[in-house]
């Protein structure tokens, strides 16, 4: 049908130009804040096979539904019923190809708290000692060689200021007292900073170690774009001919039941995906492919779900 082809033609060609930000992709599609949200949550629920997973869920109810038409004619409202389904799944996918292209960024490694600008030394000197049962090497480290120095400084100090006190002038302790918090106050600054450092340095070897083992970062995600494309491809033809029927229900059955046929096609896109994540862990030298497979796929959710999330902030506070 000259019609049906028009409208699958024009509906890929308004997504995929479409579908260099996410932002512009979602002004076509329009899927409202609620949507975002309620799709974060069914993906959350894909823990098992991650985004596999959400992809065969989206995919299988429709050929069922096409199936069905075998024996009866289906109803507008479960044709209507796909609808969102199949846009959220289109949005998904062009979502984790910007993923894995670069257009969105991966997440980065939480950095670590520094501590507060009035984070009590006793707490840091606390720590310190803690740390230093378990690993009595670190006592050489600079900053704590720097600290364990100010700590010393500190108790000199103060035994100095404890046994001039008594000969100091009453009207002159304020100031007497005043001069040597002065100097306490320099030395918890020193320690203060000894410590952010410490901080700084196992926050920066954390970020390290956390890069090399992310998979997203680790595996070459890039070759995944082109088909990735063909996925979006072939999910908006679906939808576009689904919607099409909805519309104009006469002389669509046939259609729908060449549509049907296409099942395994479709499946197998999903299957071939799974596959290329295999390949990918074997080329970085990951054996375990069947562990590292539900790993990406995984991880895949987990990204899509941050960047669905940090869309449905900026849909709010629009």
């Amino acid at each position: 049908m000259i019609a049906l082809q028009k409208k699958i033609s024009g509906d890929w060609i308004d997504i995929r130009e479409s579908a260099n930000d996410q932002y512009t992709l979602n002004d076509i599609l329009k899927i409202s804040p609620n949507r975002l949200k309620e799709l974060s949550h069914i993906l959350k629920l894909d823990n098992e096979e991650g985004i596999l997973e959400y992809k065969n869920s989206v995919l299988k109810p429709v050929f069922f539904s096409l199936e069905e038409m075998k024996y009866s004619s289906l109803s507008l409202e479960e044709l209507e019923a796909h609808k969102n389904p199949l846009e959220e799944l289109l949005f998904v996918i062009l979502l984790q190809k910007m993923v894995c292209s670069g257009v969105i960024p991966l997440r980065r490694a939480k950095s670590a708290k520094t501590p507060a600008e009035n984070l009590e030394i006793n707490l840091i000197i606390k720590d310190i000692k803690n740390r230093l049962k378990s690993n009595p090497g670190f006592k050489k480290h600079p900053a704590v060689k720097n600290i364990f120095m100010q700590i010393s400084i500190y108790q000199k100090e103060k035994q100095k200021m404890s046994e001039l006190l008594p000969t100091i002038q009453e009207d002159k302790r304020p100031t007497f007292k005043q001069n040597f918090q002065t100097s306490f106050d320099r030395i918890f600054e020193s320690i203060r900073k000894n410590y952010t450092d410490i901080l700084a340095e196992e926050n920066a070897k954390e970020f390290d170690q956390e890069s090399k083992r992310d998979l997203l970062k680790l595996l070459s995600i890039k070759t995944l774009c082109p088909s990735l494309t063909d996925q979006a491809r072939e999910v908006s033809r679906l939808r576009s001919t689904l919607m099409f029927a909805v519309v104009d229900k006469y002389k669509t059955r046939e259609s729908l039941v060449n549509l049907h046929k296409e099942k395994e096609s479709f499946l197998k896109m999903i299957d071939r995906e799974k596959d290329s994540y295999g390949k990918l862990c074997i080329e970085v030298g990951i054996l375990e492919t069947e562990s590292c497979v539900q790993r990406v796929s995984n991880r895949f959710r987990d990204e899509l779900i941050r960047t669905l999330d940090r869309l449905v902030l900026l849909e709010d506070n629009y």
